[in-house]
Order: structure tokens, then C-alpha cells, then sequence
């Protein structure tokens, strides 16, 4: 692992630790074998976080978003910081695959509380 990776990993563990924690212990090398999907994988997340660590990973997701997710190739973002192990061919892959989990995380979330619920920002 470089340096620059290094530090990428280190920095989103202190800033996003549990979307770090969602994201790369199911989205690893392995997740085919036991998940057969990525959608398996995040489904498999859901299940095993509990509601109030689901809403973490969404508050953590927007703000992640907002510093890393709107820069032009969010794949080492994803990759390098969040520890996700899925090759993403494009930024339009990383996007879709974030987007994807903030998708399925929300609708397990609303599931629970209200329809209309959304994370708060931070401030």
C-alpha cells in the first residue's frame, strides 16, 4: 500500500468509521463467496446493523458525499479510502455504487421510523 493510500485509509477511518466499518468488512475480495453479490454484500450489512448504526452510515455517507463523493473520480475514495474491494471501472461505477448503498441503507432505515426520514447534516 503507498503512502498517499495510506493516509487515504487512515483519514476516512477517523472521519467516516462506520461507513469505513460497513462498507469494508462486507465489500471485500471475498464478498462473491459470501454474499454471490455487491448488493448481496450491502443486503448482508443491512441486515447485521442494527437502526441507529444504519443512520450513522447514512449521516456519515452525506458527508462523505459532500468532501469526496463530488470529486470528478471518487474511485480511490472508494477503493482506497472506504476500503471497498470491487473493482469500479469508471466514476460512474463508483458513483452508482455508492449511490446504491446509500439507496438501500435509507430504504431499510425509513422501513423502521417514517417514510420521510433523511440523516442530518452536521454542522
Amino acid at each position: 500500500m503507498s503512502r498517499k493510500s495510506f493516509e487515504r485509509r487512515r483519514a476516512a477511518e477517523e472521519r467516516w468509521p462506520t461507513l469505513y466499518q460497513f462498507l469494508a468488512a462486507y465489500c471485500h475480495q471475498d464478498f462473491p463467496d459470501f454474499h454471490g453479490s455487491l448488493e448481496g454484500a450491502i443486503d448482508a450489512a443491512i441486515a447485521d446493523y442494527g437502526l441507529e448504526d444504519r443512520q450513522k452510515v447514512l449521516r456519515e455517507w452525506r458527508d462523505w458525499n459532500v468532501e469526496e463523493g463530488s470529486q470528478f473520480d471518487p474511485r480511490p475514495a472508494v477503493n482506497e479510502g472506504l476500503g471497498v474491494a470491487v473493482m469500479l471501472n469508471s466514476p460512474e461505477d463508483a458513483r452508482h455504487f455508492m449511490n446504491m448503498v446509500y439507496d438501500k441503507v435509507v430504504v431499510s432505515v425509513r422501513a423502521e421510523t417514517e417514510a420521510k426520514w433523511k440523516p442530518e447534516w452536521k454542522r
